[in-house]
């Protein structure tokens, strides 16, 4: 049980990373998105509800507390960078942490013309998939 925690952690790891090179030069630049980069944005939701998926059948707890951990970070940086985009304030201290988890939703942008539209979209998403790690972690015992 232990071998196959760290194997779909890890699984996950590899997906943020991929999802992140993959979008990363248009993410970076601001240039519109492909749809490439909404192939890559799909793709990275997919997979990640996949592992969770699994995680939930096989009532792995461990990795259900680290997808809370994980879901609970990108509503927060969702949410702030909906916030930044409404009010422009600054938060350059979030930089490093909107670079590692927020590229890989840039596919979304092919759809929404605006900023603050796919900051909402990231955040119901993950406020989604937060509350469904969290229940089922509740349930599992």
């Amino acid at each position: 049980m232990q071998n196959k925690a760290a194997v779909i952690i890890v699984l996950s790891i590899m997906t943020v990373i991929g999802g992140m090179v993959l979008n990363f030069q248009e993410f970076l630049m601001g240039n519109p998105a492909t749809v490439k980069n909404l192939t890559v944005t799909f793709a990275y939701i997919g997979i990640l509800m996949l592992i969770l998926t699994i995680s939930i059948k096989s009532k792995n707890r461990r990795v259900m507390k680290y997808f809370s951990v994980f879901w609970m970070i990108n509503l927060f940086l969702a949410i702030l960078t909906g916030y930044i985009g409404a009010t422009g304030a600054l938060a350059d201290w979030s930089l490093p942490f909107a670079i590692l988890l927020l590229g890989q939703w840039y596919g979304i942008n092919f759809f929404v013309g605006s900023f603050l539209n796919a900051s909402i979209i990231m955040a119901f998403i993950s406020l989604g998939m937060f509350i469904t790690s969290v229940i089922s972690l509740k349930h599992t015992k």
